[in-house]
Order: structure tokens, then C-alpha cells, then sequence
């Protein structure tokens, strides 16, 4: 009888391997059992030429340097504050800032973007993400505060300026509007292996060398204890590393964007790059609220989003038992991975028969599902293992569904200020979730309830880009004289 209580090694190897085979399964299975295609498939799904995937390779290599940039840092942030002699209330007022400080100047950030050039916004994430990077080798609380603090603009940058560069430059290259989902969808695919390699090659380099002092504080330490002292000194080695090779990964996706890349902007015609930032605030807002589409999009964003860290802050809790060994979490965040990328399968398979609008509707309600379990079995942590493989699944699904639902909602005039305002609301969502300090099961209820409140508002996104589609070819339609 297999203990449902309790994750074993044993237990987390079939659960990689069945992630395995089922990513491998998606992503060549449809070439050996091949399916029609919808009519809206056939209409543009013409064949893609060298130019477009010339053009797709250069952004996703540089995507994937700047997603390594960031994935190499996050399961060493808290473990370098911890090594540091920071308390647990300190670390999180850390990680509050960057959430804060993503929320309060994200939008002047990507307002910034749009009037200034999504290219110099790139090259902005690549100077304050790696400037950030750098705060980390000083062991004094300030200086990691300021640090925090220019990891949530950047964080805010990566989000919404990178995917405005592409959709801008995609359509001012005149390649078919149905080929930036596979972009999309490989781009997804790819960050889930990145996400992997980062995880083994952050924990190899962290083993390198040990955390030692290069350059002695001289402002005092901890009192009493074995405690570091958290004197200013700089260090090098042990957690700095991951860190440092982050840094490395980002100046090299900059070097590539500043030889490679060029400038585009926010719709020249619509005044965007010189109506200034406020102008570009006030048309952004003005957008939120007169159109229907651009608020639920922006609205299921910041739920389905919210939720998502939600689960990436308590997924560990809730798949430990006490008073038992704790579970392999790396080889568990490996076969998430592998979820993900077999969910970036699917969506391509899906988008042959549907369009995301549609198909994302039972997916986000499956998410849902998925979240709550650890809420009606919390000691079946078997369950919880299977529920929490199905919901990376659909994240890998969701980011390049909603990626396409946004390049055809949002118009490019204030692309990225709409970005960054979608994720106000789902910054204060998640800093809730961080400063409540609600126990695990509560936390988990709060996340299945905003996935259901995601499906719900999909399913009328969908009824409201049917309608405006409606409205605009009955707009078209000739007048016929009688």
C-alpha cells in the first residue's frame, strides 16, 4: 500500500519520467498521428518562410538569455538572505519591496517604453536586472533593499516590453499575424528547459566555493550568536554565484539586442511616442475603460498570474510532511517543468482545431480544479504531487494563449503601458498573499478561487471578442441600394 501522506524519492521519479514521456508524447505526436485542421487554420496557416524564422530564432535565443538571467537567481534569493543573518521577517519585507516596487513603477516603466522605444526598454531590463545582481555580493540590508527594489522594476521590463518589441516588430516585418503563436508557444517551451538547466547549473555553481568575505564591514555584526555578522562586508562564492552568472547570461542577451535588434515604438500615428508619459498613462487607462476586451484580458492576466505565485511560494509546504525526510524539490521542479513545456505542445495541437479565446475557457477551470486539492485532501500529498504536475500543464498552455489574445486585443500605441498596468492589481494580489500570512490551505483556496474567477471572466472575454467580431464585419458589409 503506497503512503499518500508522504512524497518519496521513489514516488517523485515515476511522477519525472510520466512528465517525460508525456512532453515527448505532445510534442511529436501529432507529427506521427497527424489530425485536420480547422477552416481558420487553413486560411493562415501558410507555410513560414526563412526570413520569419530567422526572425524568431534571434528573439527567442534572446529571450531565453534574459529568462535565464532570472531563473538562475530565484531559488537563491531567500537561501542568500537566510546565509546572510537576516530574520524571516526581514527576508519577506526584501521580497515585498520588489513586488512593490514592481507595482509602482512598472507602469511608468513601460509607459517609458512605449514613447522611448521598446528596444532601449530591453536594453534598461538588461542594466537594472544585472545592476541588481551585483547589490547581492554586499552583506548590509540596505544596500539588498535597494536591490530588491530594481529587481521589481526589471521584473516589470521582462514582462511587457519584450513581448511589445516582438508583436510591433512582427507586424512592421509584414509576416502572417497566425505565426506569432508559434513564437510564442516555442518561446514557452524553451523557458522550461531553460527553466531546468538553470536549476542544476545554479546549485552546481553555488557548491563551487563557499560564501567567504572578499572585503571586511566595518559597521559592526549580529548580536551574540553564531549568527553572520550583517556588517556590509562584500562576499563572493556560495549563493553569490547563480547571482553572478545571471548577470553574465543578461550582458550577453544585451550585446545580442544592441547588435541585432531595432527600435520600434508605440503607434506613431495614434501620438503615443510624443504625447509624453502621462499622456501615455492617461491614454492607457482611457483604453481599460472604454474597451470591453482589453479589461477581461487584463483582468484574467492578473488572476490567473496571482494565483500562479501564489503556488510558487507554497507548492514546498504543501508537499512536505512533518516529521518526515523532506522530498527531492529539485527533480519535483524538474518534472513541473516538463509539464510546462508539454503544455506549450498543446497549445499548438489546440490551435489547430480552435482559437485560444476558446479552448483557454476549460482549461483555466481545470487549473482551478487542480488548486484545490490540497484544500479537500490536504494530508494526500500524492494528489496534491498529480494536481500540481496538471496545473504547470496548463501554465505551459496559458502563457502563449494569452500572449496571442493580447498581441490581437491590445493595440500597439500602448502596449507596453497596458502590460504594466495589468500588473498593478496583480502585484497587490500577490502582496496580500505575501503580508496575510495565511496558513498553506488558505492560500490555496484563495488561488483555486481566483483561477475559477480566471475561467469565468475567459468565458466572457470569449463572448465579447465574438461580439465585436460580429459587430465589425456587419460594420464592413456594403450597403445595397434597393
Amino acid at each position: 500500500m503506497v503512503d499518500s501522506s508522504v512524497i518519496t524519492p521513489g514516488t517523485v521519479h515515476v511522477a519525472f519520467a510520466i512528465s517525460f514521456v508525456g512532453a515527448m508524447a505532445l510534442a511529436f505526436g501529432h507529427k506521427l498521428f497527424p489530425v485536420g485542421k480547422s477552416d481558420a487554420s487553413r486560411k493562415t496557416g501558410s507555410a513560414q518562410t526563412p526570413q520569419f524564422l530567422a526572425f524568431q530564432r534571434t528573439y527567442i535565443g534572446v529571450y531565453l538569455l534574459m529568462m535565464a538571467g532570472d531563473w538562475l537567481q530565484g531559488p537563491y534569493m531567500y537561501a542568500l538572505y537566510d546565509a546572510y543573518g537576516f530574520k524571516h521577517e526581514e527576508i519577506a519585507a526584501l521580497f515585498v519591496a520588489g513586488f512593490g516596487s514592481s507595482m509602482l513603477f512598472g507602469t511608468v516603466a513601460g509607459s517609458l517604453a512605449d514613447t522611448l522605444g521598446r528596444k532601449r526598454g530591453a536594453l534598461a531590463y538588461v542594466v537594472v536586472y544585472a545592476a541588481s545582481c551585483v547589490t547581492k555580493h554586499w552583506r548590509s540590508y540596505e544596500v539588498l533593499m535597494f536591490g530588491r527594489i530594481l529587481g521589481g522594476i526589471a521584473t516589470s521590463l521582462l514582462f511587457s516590453v519584450f513581448e511589445s518589441w516582438l508583436v510591433a516588430e512582427h507586424a512592421k516585418r509584414g509576416f502572417e499575424p497566425s505565426w506569432l503563436s508559434s513564437t510564442f508557444a516555442n518561446a514557452q517551451a524553451g523557458n522550461s528547459i531553460v527553466a531546468i538547466v538553470s536549476g542544476v547549473f545554479g546549485e552546481w555553481l553555488a557548491a563551487q566555493k563557499p560564501l567567504t568575505v572578499l572585503v571586511p564591514g566595518t559597521s559592526g555584526g549580529a548580536e551574540g550568536g553564531d549568527a553572520p555578522a550583517v556588517d556590509g562586508a562584500i562576499m563572493v562564492g556560495g549563493y553569490c554565484a547563480p547571482f553572478d552568472a545571471a548577470a553574465v547570461f543578461l550582458l550577453i542577451g544585451g550585446a545580442v539586442i544592441l547588435t541585432t535588434w531595432t527600435e520600434n515604438y508605440g503607434d506613431m500615428s495614434a501620438g503615443s511616442s510624443s504625447d509624453g508619459l502621462k499622456e501615455s498613462l492617461t491614454r492607457g487607462l482611457a483604453l481599460l475603460a472604454r474597451d470591453r476586451r482589453v479589461l477581461l484580458v487584463g483582468l484574467v492576466t492578473s488572476c490567473f498570474e496571482a494565483a500562479m505565485y501564489a503556488f510558487v511560494f507554497e507548492w514546498t509546504p504543501a508537499l512536505t510532511a512533518p516529521d518526515a525526510p523532506r522530498p527531492p524539490y529539485g527533480e519535483i521542479f524538474a518534472a513541473m517543468m516538463m509539464c510546462c513545456a508539454g503544455g506549450t505542445r498543446l497549445f499548438g495541437m489546440l490551435c489547430e482545431r480552435k482559437e485560444p479565446q476558446d479552448f483557454a475557457r476549460p482549461l483555466f477551470a481545470l487549473a482551478a480544479v487542480a488548486m484545490a486539492a490540497p484544500v479537500l485532501s490536504p494530508t494526500n500529498r500524492l494528489l496534491g504531487l498529480v494536481a500540481f504536475l496538471v496545473f504547470e500543464g496548463v501554465v505551459g498552455c496559458y502563457f502563449p494563449a494569452l500572449g496571442t489574445l493580447k498581441s490581437k486585443i491590445i493595440p500597439d500605441a500602448q502596449r507596453s503601458t497596458i502590460y504594466n498596468l495589468f500588473r498593478v492589481p496583480l502585484n497587490v494580489l500577490v502582496l496580500l498573499v505575501l503580508l496575510s500570512k495565511l496558513p498553506t490551505q488558505m492560500v490555496f483556496t484563495a488561488a483555486a478561487s481566483l483561477l475559477l474567477a480566471a475561467a469565468v471572466l475567459q468565458h466572457l472575454l470569449f463572448g465579447a471578442m465574438k461580439s465585436y467580431r460580429v459587430q465589425t464585419e456587419f460594420d464592413r458589409e456594403p450597403l445595397v441600394s434597393v
